[in-house]
């Protein structure tokens, strides 16, 4: 394509010049002037003097708020994006109208390749082409009316750079499972450093540009030494998945482009440890966990870190409600027993406990003993005499969770998991994703006044039910795939007594119920953000009624079974 056919074709997809005519499209071309920009250059900063507007050929741009002069932009928390730059969009012609400095700054997130029309052209357009000046008012408008952006700015995200963080991590392998795994639900290309060499570095921008225009995902593949392909690939994926051996992080490394990663953990085992180190230098958004040894890895693994990374991974939540939670256990086994996928899940109270035994890889038959054996009598029934913080003591509980869990850390665990508690001093909602499994599920069902709060890090933890008994949003956040939540709180129906006067419950029921009328006003608008909410008919199973696990799964069975279309529909 000349470069005239180029310029004639990003002028078609720009918002700002698309509808001119041909006339005065003839007038812009010759005035453009190509412009580069690298990754984690700045374009412009607030308070320059607008001398330019820029059109986005290739690459990705950001227009960001409240960068600070010394500061790395990865590590700045108090950045707020305002816009995202892509192929057509155009930056900087709000400043060449009014004449003011610029409003906010713009810097490149990927090698990015622009047209420049200076101050000088722009104006020289004004006067010379009424029909720019009317379809520039348009678009303006339309600019302002957006509070600062069109709706075709945002670029979907469609490029994942992999990247090894050392030697000999066979990622050629792992790359290809993945795309294997995206291929039954999109046209995926896969550009690795052999591909990449064949061209010129020059022409990589051009090259990744044309791959997004074709197909639905590109996967960029690295290699663990530092080249101009690893920074490239660095540079401009939409996300970027970092994979590690059990290894511990460089000490001379502080990695600041690679904070935000997905995160995955690889290898026949991976120490907490290691991986706590790694979640600390890198923040991640996400981690996976990968079983791999040098020539072959875990395909079911790898297709569930696809899912999570295209958007399309099934996320369970499951609520709070003592007993009746025992209908998550049926759900679950419905699920397996038809393929149905779970990716994460997450959970609160007896909804945290029962995700965290499927996340630790319990099959159904292990999970109904061990939910069994960590409500059965003899363990609920502990009581301290007198009575301190609490009318059971909990060391029952601890040996059955630490006998079920052994060591077992959150982080490490093949499945993603969350459970959610409530701090007593700070009276806020914690998201458990790290520590010891046993200890986390213990913690989001402390049952206030029936068990002790938990001492963690200076906190005091007790029932998450009492802040956020159906943890929707903790999920839904993630974005990355459907939400299906399993509410068992259920309606409380006391028995009536001859005088028509509601039974009163006993005071192990009160406090159940009183743990999920804490967070009730908030449940409406917490539910409304899952794709799909089972309620299993539990109204009937009273909340301590623990002896009663199989008649609670069954109830659980058959609100899954009721929904099997709904959930398809939605992996779908």
């Amino acid at each position: 394509m000349s470069v005239e056919s180029q310029k004639r074709a990003l002028l078609a997809a720009s918002p700002l010049f698309a509808r001119l005519p041909d006339d005065a499209l003839a007038l812009i071309e010759p005035r453009l002037e190509p412009y580069p920009v690298e990754s984690g250059d700045w374009l412009m900063r607030k308070g320059d003097p607008g001398d330019a507007l820029y059109i986005v050929d290739t690459g990705r741009l950001e227009v960001v708020l409240g960068e600070h002069d010394g500061v790395e932009p990865e590590d700045d928390e108090e950045v707020r994006v305002l816009r995202v730059l892509g192929r057509g969009a155009t930056v900087g012609e709000l400043a060449l109208v009014t004449g003011d400095p610029r409003s906010a700054s713009v810097r490149a997130t990927r090698d990015s390749s622009l047209y420049r029309l200076s101050y000088e052209d722009f104006h020289a357009l004004l006067s010379d082409s009424p029909a720019f000046g009317h379809a520039l008012v348009k678009v303006l408008g339309r600019q302002l009316q957006a509070s600062g952006g069109f709706p075709g700015d945002v670029p979907s995200p469609k490029t994942t750079a992999f990247i090894p963080l050392q030697k000999e991590v066979n990622l050629e392998l792992l790359a290809e499972v993945v795309r294997r795994a995206f291929g039954p639900l999109e046209d995926v290309a896969v550009l690795d450093q052999h591909t990449a060499e064949q061209g010129s570095p020059e022409g990589w921008g051009h090259m990744l540009d044309a791959l997004e225009q074709e197909h639905h995902r590109v996967l960029l593949v690295s290699q663990s030494t530092d080249t101009p392909w690893r920074r490239f690939c660095v540079r401009q994926a939409d996300r970027l998945v970092c994979v590690t051996r059990p290894e511990m992080p460089p000490h001379d490394r502080p990695m600041p482009r690679l904070r935000g990663c997905d995160l995955v953990f690889v290898g026949p085992d991976h120490p907490a440890e290691i991986a706590d180190a790694w979640i600390d230098r890198l923040r991640p958004r996400a981690r996976h966990r990968v079983w791999t040894t040098q020539q072959s890895v875990n395909v079911p693994d790898v297709q569930r870190a696809a899912r999570r990374l295209a958007g399309r991974a099934l996320g369970l939540v499951l609520g709070g409600g003592g007993a009746r939670g025992y209908a998550h256990l049926g759900v679950l086994e419905v699920l397996e027993e038809n393929g149905i996928p779970v990716d994460r899940v997450g959970g609160t109270s007896m909804g945290g406990i029962v995700a965290s035994l499927y996340a630790y890889g319990l099959n159904a038959e292990q999970r109904r003993r061990a939910a069994a054996a960590i409500f059965a009598p003899r363990v609920r029934h502990r009581y301290q005499i007198p009575p301190r913080s609490a009318l059971a003591r909990t060391e029952g509980a601890e040996e059955v969770m630490d006998r079920v869990f052994g060591d077992a850390m959150i982080e490490t665990l093949p499945t993603d998991l969350f459970t959610v508690a409530a701090d007593m001093v700070e009276a806020e909602m914690v998201v458990q994703r790290r520590g010891r499994v046993a200890d986390a599920a213990l913690s989001t069902a402390r049952i206030p006044a029936i068990l002790p709060p938990g001492r963690d890090d200076g906190r005091l933890l007790v029932d998450g039910g009492l802040i956020r008994n159906l943890p929707v949003g903790v999920m839904a956040d993630m974005n990355e795939g459907p939400v299906v939540a399993i509410d068992v709180g259920g309606r409380f129906e006391p028995e009536v007594e001859d005088d028509g006067l509601p039974e009163l419950p006993g005071v192990g029921e009160t406090l159940m119920r009183s743990v999920l009328l804490a967070s009730a006003a908030m449940n409406e608008s917490v539910i409304a953000r899952a794709d799909l909410v089972i309620e299993p008919e539990v109204s009937g199973i009273k909340m301590l009624a623990f002896q009663e696990i199989d008649r609670a799964i069954e109830v659980g069975r058959r609100a899954a079974e009721e929904n099997l279309d709904a959930i398809r529909e939605l992996l779908d």
